[in-house]
């Protein structure tokens, strides 16, 4: 029998080695990897740009980095023991080694990311640019899913892009000929604006310095009377949408509606307030939810007014109230209050 000396050994390891690297497939450089998704470790870390950290599995080195441009978002769901067969797949596989970064997340209802991408069930895929805005998403992960959202992503991403610089300008050009025209284009770009484009950011600025004196006078309309604030504010939130100044016009309303006795109108708003995107509305959700604090604490004071009255009046007071309260702490109070009066 041939002896096979240490060199040789190793010299016929490496052939191996290399031959199953190939084996993967090649990139648009015709450079090998594996048959294998290169998957990021984080959303965040997809949305730095750098390369995911994966090593080639036979040498141990990083992979080269490739520059990326779009997202893929795997939510899988908590009961899966094994990856997907569809992620196998070498179209898929190439499309991790080129422009898109893939990133697996767990399914959790209350994760803020999948509330904004409206995600309320695994497995689903989303596809992203790299500011983590979602272009395209589907609830399922079948092959022909995958490959839908990686097919449509790109055009679209580029689309948005063009139209906002396109928007953009026209809202500047008018700003100088006619400012309330103007104004109305950068409420429309704000509005459908996503998080992370130079043109959303610009907009939203100059919209700030544009509504001042308006947001101003609303202060002046709710000295006059709670009915008087809230059609002037009612006008800003048509006016200025999801903008800045609209939403917090928006918060305004629900309050001068807490006060004149509207608790689930007021709640209501709020609610849809704290829905919002908040990597665009951070400061203007926070405020949502003091004021959705400040309602549930009056509530809580009036479950101890309620609990002084008689048996069955209390109990009348305490349903309406958990009703009219849903979705606070006070709601939640009222019904337990209401169910042990029963």
């Amino acid at each position: 029998m041939k002896k096979i000396t240490a060199a040789g050994s190793v010299a016929l390891l490496l052939a191996f080695a290399t031959q199953a690297w190939a084996q993967g497939g090649r990139d648009e450089f015709g450079r090998g990897y594996s048959s294998r998704v290169d998957w990021y470790p984080s959303l965040e870390r997809a949305m730095s740009g750098g390369d995911s950290g994966e090593r080639n599995p036979f040498f141990g080195r990083r992979m080269d980095p490739v520059e990326k441009k779009y997202i893929f978002v795997y939510v899988r769901p908590l009961t899966e023991d094994k990856e997907p067969n569809e992620f196998v797949n070498q179209d898929v596989v190439t499309a991790s080694r080129e422009k898109w970064a893939f990133v697996k997340m767990d399914f959790d209802k209350e994760n803020p990311q999948l509330k904004a991408w409206g995600i309320g069930r695994a497995p689903a895929i989303v596809g992203c640019d790299l500011h983590s805005n979602d272009f395209a998403k589907t609830p399922a992960a079948g092959l022909d899913a995958i490959r839908s959202i990686l097919k449509s992503v790109p055009p679209a991403v580029l689309a948005y892009e063009v139209k906002l610089k396109t928007d953009y300008s026209k809202a500047l050009e008018q700003l100088r000929s006619d400012e309330e025209k103007g104004i109305g284009l950068l409420v429309n770009i704000v509005a459908n604006g996503k998080h992370g484009y130079k043109e959303v950011g610009e907009a939203q600025k100059r919209l700030d310095e544009a509504t001042q004196s308006a947001v101003q006078k609303g202060e002046l309309a709710e000295a006059v009377s709670v009915e008087a604030g809230i059609d002037y504010n009612e006008d800003l939130v048509k006016a200025f949408k999801t903008s800045s100044a609209g939403v917090m016009a928006e918060i305004r309303v629900a309050r001068l509606e807490h006060e004149r006795g509207n608790v689930a109108v007021a709640i209501a708003r709020l609610a849809k307030v704290q829905k919002y995107d908040a990597r665009i509305l951070k400061k203007e959700i926070e405020e949502a939810g003091k004021a959705l604090d400040e309602i549930s604490k009056a509530g809580e004071a009036r479950i101890e007014g309620a609990l002084a009255l008689d048996r069955a009046t209390a109990r009348e007071v305490l349903k309406k109230m958990a009703k009219d309260y849903a979705g606070t702490e006070a709601g939640k109070k009222a019904a337990e209050a209401a169910k042990r009066m029963e």
